[in-house]
């Protein structure tokens, strides 16, 4: 079984995810995550750069709709909580991390706007406002992922930080500031 922090930070992340907060998780809501992103970086719906980013989440979606094993191809709260309970435990580990390899690398890519191979406050501010998180958690979780104090969040500092994320029964872990306050 999860820990109690772990089902706290999971609670967290389903919230983000389900963005209309209809109690499931579905494709809609990635698009609409991407959709927020777009109108925050100014960019029109008939514009390639905008179906290209609506594109790029959908495909985020069918990735993870590989978990998702149910008729109405939505993810509830149990569901998920069910899916953590069988792959955040050491015995499925391998599993869980090849998800998160994953996710951290789409984050990591949707993110890093100008392709330097870093993500910087600005760029992680955008995460911020994409999924509706309280900006003003934005610096101090930057702070802490930047576990190198180089003002960048490298894929490898990300890496980590996902895996603490998921992974940390320690309520101190850097990690667990990656979706802002817990």
């Amino acid at each position: 079984m999860i820990s109690e922090l772990q089902v706290r930070k999971l609670k967290r992340f389903f919230g983000l995810l389900d963005f209309n907060h209809n109690g499931v998780i579905e494709e809609s809501d990635f698009t609409s995550i991407a959709e927020n992103l777009c109108v925050l970086w100014g960019l029109r719906e008939d514009t390639a750069e905008y179906v290209k980013i609506v594109t790029r989440f959908s495909e985020t979606w069918k990735r993870f709709s590989f978990y998702v094993n149910n008729e109405d191809e939505t993810a509830s709260w149990e569901y998920i909580l069910d899916l953590a309970n069988k792959y955040l435990v050491k015995e499925n580990q391998e599993q869980f991390s090849i998800y998160v390899d994953e996710f951290a690398g789409e984050i990591f890519d949707n993110f890093d706007t100008n392709n330097d191979g870093h993500i910087s406050v600005d760029e992680y501010l955008d995460l911020f406002m994409a999924y509706r998180i309280e900006v003003r958690y934005a610096a101090k979780a930057f702070r802490k992922l930047d576990r190198n104090d180089d003002d960048e969040i490298s894929r490898a500092e990300l890496m980590k930080a996902v895996k603490e994320f998921f992974l940390s029964t320690d309520e101190a872990a850097p990690g667990n500031w990656l979706f802002g306050a817990y």
